[in-house]
């Protein structure tokens, strides 16, 4: 018996093929059941050149994936924060409060050795050889490099490393909202609060090549059909920012603090005392 916690730190860090397949059945029943709900979300994803055969990534036939398809799973994996709370770890132990701990190394070199790197993945089959999938964030810039197909492991680390090199020498991001930033509010008719604050899930800003300024930036409100109860962490609005060339992205907001429903007679009341007050 092992703690879905241990089993992540497997996964993570150490490639544990057994821990992986021992985790798919336990949400799916089995793992290809599992292999099927991933399929149906690499096509949700609206991957083209992606599909699993099995949860491990071994080699099998039309198993396949490619650099970009990888990426656009590790955005979609980042979305979930806990998950650098075992790709960053160079090194920890499974069963570490038992008698026979067993130690682990991630295989991930780059978490020690490369500046603000903190994820998120390496693979090695005999048809895929070296690969590697990484993110490092420095001054509120995340970037992802995806590098298939190398010889040993110590290219493919040099080859990751370089195009993140680029990337932070090349590009800046400039912060126009934090995380957790109070952007606005809305009016809750029904709620135990009259209204709630609006904050963002996570830092906004413009990607920009190194040099470059931004002129002008327009932000705006675009609320959702909110439905009570709601607490932080629900989305329940967007903040859409405008970039002088007409690009406009759209960043998921949440609510600073819960708001329950309250019930038909404390709204009646609440409406009574709004009518006598006029």
């Amino acid at each position: 018996v092992m703690s879905v916690r241990d089993l992540m730190k497997g996964i993570s860090m150490a490639s544990a093929n057994d821990a992986t397949v021992a985790l798919a059945e336990r949400i799916s029943g089995t793992e290809q059941a599992f292999v099927d709900a991933m399929n149906e979300k690499a096509a949700s994803l609206g991957l083209q050149d992606t599909h699993f055969m099995n949860s491990t990534g071994l080699d099998e036939d039309n198993h396949y994936s490619s650099a970009y398809d990888l990426a656009i799973i590790a955005q979609a994996l980042m979305k979930h924060e806990e998950i650098f709370q075992f790709s960053s770890v160079y090194e920890d132990y499974l069963r570490q409060d038992t008698e026979t701990p067993f130690w682990l190394v991630n295989t991930n070199k780059l978490v020690r050795t490369y500046p603000g790197a903190d994820g998120l993945k390496t693979g090695h089959t005999d048809n895929a050889l070296y690969c590697m999938a990484v993110t490092a964030k420095r001054d509120h810039m995340r970037l992802l490099a995806v590098v298939l197909g190398e010889e040993n492991s110590k290219i493919r680390n040099s080859e990751t490393a370089a195009l993140l090199d680029y990337g932070f020498q090349s590009y800046t991001v400039q912060l126009i909202k934090q995380k957790g930033e109070v952007v606005g509010e809305v009016v809750l008719e029904k709620g135990n609060k009259d209204k709630v604050s609006l904050v963002t899930t996570s830092d906004i800003g413009i990607l920009l090549k190194k040099g470059e300024q931004v002129d002008q930036v327009q932000t705006e409100l675009k609320l959702s059909e909110i439905k009570l109860p709601v607490t932080p962490g629900d989305i329940v609005a967007a903040l859409i920012v405008t970039q002088q060339d007409g690009t406009k992205t759209e960043y998921p907001l949440t609510v600073q603090e819960e708001v329950e429903a309250i019930s038909f007679w404390k709204l009646y009341l609440r409406t009574l005392g709004d009518l006598l007050m006029g």
